[in-house]
């Protein structure tokens, strides 16, 4: 990837928990990034990124932490995909991730003066005594409703798009505001914004000379020549290098002029990008016939034109979501291949020769079916939303002397009735309750994406001297590694768009009232599980392990997968296979002869060659 190109940051709203935790476990260039920033202001901002904390959604925290993970992003895009950005924007806050990529500020500089900025625009006006509330409307510029958002004493805070204002001011002229505009404009949508002030309005202005001396204190090292590749908030032009301390002063209070902005960015004609948490700009981009790029994670990387792991499978194809947050990045989001497994009908467990048998304690199942003389069980763990028809073909493919052990959890399909398990502890102690009476035959475990994490956890709490012969894991990161945010929290309209953002339903169903109220409690009920996981030291399983992954899986990178070897000392081998995250249906042929293979190896009475 080497074009010239136009790249645009996001500003604050674009936070999301566990931003950055992908880009860090892939490359060293963004660890080192949010190591140096976290040196400049004296705090772990990777930590508040990754981590349930506060402090991100606090303003002061809130600006450094997705500045760094802004630029955390750039430098990837630059340094190893070689991206040659011609012009820079972002939206307010992005405004300094845009000064910071194009040299302007050094990156300590830049998170030093952006927690400045926080702090001051968070002491700027008492809480509570502020608002700030969307406005959408096709062609709103030309609406007039700027003018009765002035008579109701609000001010227009952002010119976002051709059909969005954003309006701040106190909260009861914003309240007057919204009174006027339905009664003028009842086909306009009214959206309040939870917001601690009311930015970019005048109550920012006695601030100003404030961060004005922040701005002089790092003069010596601003490179104001190359702010001319940058465009201005304050004026909608690029910036000029004799104004610009003086105009970022004044952005605080001033309307952010995005629209201006976007038309000036446009006159490269370069293709655009958009990087941070979420990708909201690109939306505004949209009202004007110009569509942009999202650089949110590690697999929009990955998605990119020309890279290595950008051809497309099935799951690749779906539309991607279009709300832009909350997201998330890492294991245990549903893909297409997922949801569609989810929903098929679920074939009997008898159609295949031999006896089938079904156990069951406190709603969770273990589907055991034969097709010869058992000498061995596999246990096949499922994954978020998952049920045993994902695993009934595996019958067919697999040795006759393997007994295929499929466990499913409560609440699926034809057992809604069944109350689901929705603590991770709960489903490992449901989970021996099940499997211990069953270990009178030698076994292994596999686990897809939250099954490999409830697999390891089962091998780690089984008694001595009982031990899977073999230990199968896939498309899940190491369970050790940064945590995302808890998703199972979500309304379930934010709860469908998170998902979804990563392919997780397909339109058909998300568009299907009946089948997503079928589909959501099973899919819901399983990220309470896995968002209640939490990786503890203890004594690791000493079996022999292997890893599985997608050469094109969006959610889980490489090295993400083999920092598993930091808690099996019995890793063996990792494999990737084609197809993104679920591999294991589009490459079932291929994943079960590996298997097949391997299994043969820890055979009862099997005899080295």
């Amino acid at each position: 990837m080497s074009a010239e190109c136009t790249i645009v940051f996001p500003g604050q709203g674009a936070q999301r928990t566990g931003m950055g935790a992908d880009f860090c476990a892939e490359y060293p260039v963004a660890r080192e990034t949010f190591a140096e920033a976290s040196a400049a202001v004296g705090e772990d901002l990777l930590r508040i990124c990754v981590e349930r904390d506060p402090r991100l959604h606090r303003t002061e925290y809130t600006q450094p932490c997705v500045l760094t993970m802004e630029i955390a992003a750039y430098r990837v895009l630059v340094t190893e995909f070689g991206f040659r950005p011609v012009a820079f924007g972002g939206h307010s806050l992005g405004e300094y991730a845009a000064l910071v990529a194009a040299g302007v500020f050094e990156l300590a500089d830049g998170v030093r003066l952006v927690r400045a900025r926080g702090a001051l625009m968070q002491r700027a006006a008492p809480e509570g005594a502020g608002a700030m509330a969307a406005l959408i409307l096709p062609d709103i510029a030309g609406s007039g409703v700027a003018e009765l958002v002035a008579e109701a004493g609000a001010e227009v805070a952002n010119d976002n798009s051709t059909d969005q204002l954003v309006i701040s001011g106190a909260r009861e002229a914003v309240a007057a505001a919204r009174v006027v505009l339905a009664e003028r404009h009842p086909e306009l949508r009214f959206v309040p914004l939870r917001v601690s002030a009311p930015f970019h309005s005048r109550w920012m202005r006695g601030i100003e000379a404030e961060f004005a001396g922040h701005l002089t204190d790092c003069a010596p090292r601003i490179r104001t020549e190359r702010s001319v590749t940058v465009t201005s908030n304050y004026t909608g032009e690029f910036h000029r290098p004799e104004t610009l301390a003086e105009h970022l002063a004044r952005q605080i209070s001033a309307p952010v002029r995005w629209t201006a902005n976007m038309r000036a960015l446009l006159r490269s004609g370069a293709p655009r990008y958009e990087v941070g948490p979420s990708a909201p700009l690109s939306k505004f981009f949209a009202t004007l016939g110009a569509p942009v790029t999202r650089i949110a994670t590690v697999g929009d990387l990955r998605a990119l034109p020309g890279t290595a792991a950008s051809e497309n499978t099935a799951a690749d194809n779906l539309p991607a979501s279009t709300a832009s947050e909350p997201e998330s990045s890492t294991t245990g989001i549903t893909s297409a291949a997922e949801s569609s497994a989810v929903l098929q009908p679920e074939p009997a467990l008898s159609a295949a020769p031999g006896p089938a048998r079904s156990t069951s304690t406190d709603g969770l199942t273990i589907h055991r079916k034969t097709a010869g003389t058992p000498r061995l069980r596999l246990f096949c763990w499922p994954f978020a939303g998952g049920k045993a028809a994902t695993y009934t073909p595996w019958r067919r493919e697999l040795p006759d002397w393997v007994e295929l052990c499929v466990v499913e959890l409560p609440a699926r399909q034809r057992h809604l009735a069944q109350t689901p398990i929705r603590r991770f502890t709960d489903l490992v102690d449901a989970a021996l309750a099940q499997v211990l009476p069953l270990t009178d035959l030698p076994f292994a475990f596999f686990g897809h994406s939250l099954g490999a994490l409830t697999a390891y956890e089962v091998a780690r709490r089984l008694p001595d001297p009982i031990a899977p012969r073999a230990l199968f894991l896939g498309g899940a990161v190491a369970p050790h590694l940064p945590r995302p945010g808890r998703l199972s929290d979500l309304p379930d309209h934010e709860f469908v768009a998170a998902v979804g953002h990563y392919g997780g339903i397909p339109p058909e169903v998300r568009e299907t009232p009946e089948v997503m109220a079928l589909f959501l409690p099973a899919l819901r009920s399983d990220f309470e599980i896995f968002d209640d996981y939490r990786f503890t030291p203890a004594a690791a399983p000493s079996c022999p392990a292997h890893l599985f992954g997608g050469r094109d899986d969006r959610q889980v990178a490489v090295t993400q997968l083999e920092a598993w070897r930091d808690v099996l000392p019995g890793l063996r081998s990792t494999e990737l296979l084609p197809g993104g995250h679920f591999f294991l249906v589009e490459q079932r042929a291929a994943l079960l002869g590996s298997l097949a293979d391997k299994l043969a190896g820890v055979r009862p009475h099997a005899v080295s060659a």
